[in-house]
């Protein structure tokens, strides 16, 4: 890990914000106004590469690198080296244009699987700075995997440090440094150019902060490279830029984690990429052994997909989203005054009327109507929560938390309907469809023509197909609908209501996903409704079958072989005291 933090305390001169994680005192260090560059570079407790790429392109996997430029600090000081590279493909006009690199300079020039052996030892060990540096990193470690070498570095990007650094700057590229900071370049545009720029900023920051705090700083913003070493370093770099699912394995196959996203490459990548700030990420990131990408069309069925996968796998480091062994409900009928207690064994979810909330134990039901009771002043003993005889006070009643229904101080009829109000939040719609429905999803970009079939019957989740006549088959196959699955009403309870109304989604107050293993938010982005086709299940039918052949049944060899029973002797059934 590398690691700027110095001892003293941070110090900020008056044209700048103090960051808010900085801490001012006495013995504040005094910042010099001119830095030595040598002098700087040696004091380094770690060294460090300063780097810009130009390349071909935008695309880390399909363009290629035409320069590098890299200026190496640390213990020996200063050292600068930059080289042209034949892409073995033709620069696009604009990007000539750009940079000035022309496809007559990086004719006959070296490829870079020639010198990618003494790349990586110039860079190994060394805290990787570039400005955007995910661009920079991850042209690198394509071409260092095309060359057969796995490189991996820390990354710090400077665009994130002037970030938090500078709060209150509108702009933070490169040509907004050179302006903010009096920067000297030495060319735009060029690898080595814009490189050494990046070192005058990193010289300027410790004019203006000490360097604890750009220690801290740095500690902030730096990727550190965690990817697990026995994960190839090929396996995230092949999977999928697009929606869908993706499932870490560990030794012998187990499953570790299923998680999904819109980008699983990025998703997956994350995961490896953090300062381990994450207990689970680490625990994943010391077991996995290989990493499985499953596509979805979009969104919506990564999510279904990865509901489904979690309740049917049930991998290790998967909780929320797993199948309770019961559910819970509070229900609350016309005729009664109280809420009951009722399990999803013993009632049907998906059509019960008067429902509200699901939980996955008793105690988390009660807890729940227990704060309900304590922000709306309800009686906690009339809701049977507590234990009392008739006409005593409740507990509430006696802190001043109850209305009294407890002691007659107010109707019971008053308290019910109350409790129907604090209740509404929580309450289930029943199924709206009088069978199953499918919903539609179609692609977007390149897979626009495409569509996907997500069947939900009763709150279930049955399956996704790719066209009607798939469809047609799965209906014709699905199985009876057994139990309520929370997590696909949560998913979709709001956005079919919405549909059915025709409101406007962005009205939906829904909460998102925080976490990749929080229960599933729902899926929409914009303001499309869902498309939903109804369904119906086969009818039932008889088959025509043939009757049987009148063949006459064979008797057993065993019973041919019997030994008949013996003539009946009249003398055995005869008492002593019957005349002969």
């Amino acid at each position: 890990m590398f690691d700027l933090t110095a001892t003293g305390n941070p110090k900020v001169n008056e044209v700048h914000e103090v960051p808010e994680f900085a801490v001012e005192d006495a013995n504040a260090q005094v910042i010099p106004e001119v830095i030595d560059p040598e002098t700087l570079a040696r004091s380094l407790p770690a060294p460090m590469v300063f780097v810009d790429l130009e390349t071909t392109g935008g695309n880390a996997l399909e363009d290629r690198i035409t320069e590098i430029g890299v200026v190496e600090v640390g213990p020996h000081g200063v050292e600068q080296w930059s080289t042209l590279l034949d892409p073995a493909e033709p620069i696009p006009p604009f990007i000539q244009q750009l940079t000035g690199i022309t496809n007559e300079m990086v004719r006959g020039q070296p490829s870079f699987e020639t010198l990618a052996q003494g790349l990586a030892e110039r860079l190994h060990g060394k805290l990787f700075v570039a400005h955007n540096a995910r661009f920079d990193y991850g042209f690198l470690k394509n071409e260092f995997r095309r060359a057969g070498i796995g490189f991996q570095a820390d990354v710090l990007c400077t665009v994130r440090l002037s970030r938090l650094l500078f709060p209150s700057a509108a702009r933070h590229g490169l040509d907004a440094l050179i302006a903010r900071f009096g920067l000297s370049p030495l060319g735009r545009h060029r690898a080595l150019a814009d490189a050494d720029l990046l070192w005058q900023f990193w010289q300027k920051l410790h004019t203006i902060y000490a360097p604890d705090l750009i220690g801290q700083a740095v500690q902030r913003v730096t990727k550190r490279s965690s990817q697990p070493p026995q994960l190839p370093d090929e396996a995230i770099d092949a999977l999928p830029d697009s929606p869908g699912v993706y499932l870490f394995y560990g030794e012998g196959d187990t499953l570790l984690y299923v998680g999904k996203s819109v980008d699983i490459r990025s998703r997956v990548r994350s995961h490896f990429s953090s300062d381990h700030q994450v207990a689970k990420d680490l625990r994943i990131s010391q077991e996995i052994r290989r990493v499985e990408a499953r596509q979805t069309l979009g969104e919506l069925g990564a999510l279904l997909l990865e509901s489904q996968l979690v309740k049917q796998l049930q991998p290790v480091h998967n909780r929320l989203l797993r199948r309770a062994s019961n559910l819970y409900s509070w229900q609350l009928t016309a005729h009664s005054d109280a809420p009951q207690l009722v399990s999803a064994k013993a009632v049907d979810f998906a059509s019960a009327e008067a429902l509200y909330g699901t939980f996955t134990s008793r105690a988390s039901a009660q807890s729940a109507l227990r704060a309900l009771a304590d922000e709306h002043r309800l009686c906690c003993a009339q809701l049977g929560l507590e234990n009392m005889a008739a006409g005593r006070p409740c507990f509430g009643y006696q802190v001043k938390r109850c209305d009294g229904v407890c002691v007659g101080d107010v109707p019971l009829a008053a308290h019910t309907e109350r409790v129907r109000e604090a209740l509404t939040t929580l309450q289930l719609d029943t199924w709206p469809y009088d069978g199953p429905i499918a919903i539609e999803e179609r692609g977007a970009g390149d897979r626009a023509a495409e569509v996907e079939y997500h069947v939900i019957d009763r709150w279930q989740y049955l399956g996704s197909v790719a066209s009607r006549d798939a469809l047609d088959a799965l209906v014709d196959s699905m199985p009876a609908v057994t139990g309520f699955d929370p997590d696909i009403y949560r998913l979709l309870g709001r956005r079919l209501a919405a549909s059915r109304q025709g409101t406007d989604l962005t009205a939906l107050n829904a909460a998102t996903v925080q976490s990749p293993d929080e229960a599933p938010a729902p899926a929409h982005r914009g303001h499309t409704p869902l498309v939903v086709l109804a369904l119906s299940r086969p009818a039932f039918r008889l088959s025509p079958v043939a009757p049987p052949e009148n063949i006459p049944k064979k008797r057993s060899t065993a019973l041919l072989r019997r030994r008949q029973p013996r003539p009946e002797d009249p003398a055995q059934f005869r008492l002593p005291f019957d005349p002969c």
